[in-house]
């Protein structure tokens, strides 16, 4: 069975990510998405609306590659079901976040701390960066274990993104 949902998205962005490799750009629009209810939001998320910075990486939700943000709260996309998506939701990948500067300081600081190899788990690392920084929690040690939960990073593990997000 097919669901169609519209989601909303936030306003344009353009910036140059060295830890993408490329520049990001997400265009504001409500887009009226068709899926199989079956298909998992990252799914949405990367062939619907076309941004890849969202990765497959473990497809259990356990690494955190494929974070986004629906309605502001950090969600593994991989991990979710298009159907359980509501109808409205603003849809956030880390293309749509990657301008701001929290994103931006939580990134370099990440890959200065510990560089990764593949480069996975940078997307997700940002969206969670932004979503601390709109709760007002970017330094709160607990608030950060709590964002991280079980997502690490499976080239230099779990320390390197507690550190970058509590710098």
């Amino acid at each position: 069975m097919r669901v169609a949902r519209t989601v909303k998205r936030p306003g344009w962005t353009r910036t140059a990510s060295p830890s993408l490799g490329a520049d990001v750009a997400a265009a504001p629009r409500d887009a009226r998405i068709e899926a199989n209810d079956d298909a998992s939001l990252l799914e949405v998320v990367r062939r619907e609306l076309g941004l890849r910075a969202a990765a497959r990486g473990c497809q259990d939700g356990s690494c955190g590659s494929c974070r986004v943000l629906v309605d502001g709260a950090i969600v593994n996309a991989c991990a979710l079901a298009w159907r359980d998506v509501a109808d409205g939701a603003i849809v956030e990948a880390y293309e749509d976040v990657a301008g701001d500067p929290e994103a931006r300081r939580v990134v370099d600081a990440f890959s200065s701390e510990r560089p990764t190899r593949c480069r996975l788990c940078v997307a997700g690392l940002g969206v969670t960066a932004v979503s601390l920084a709109r709760r007002g929690a970017s330094g709160d040690r607990d608030a950060i274990a709590a964002a991280i939960g079980d997502a690490t990073c499976m080239c230099t593990g779990r320390g390197s993104w507690r550190r970058a997000l509590g710098k």
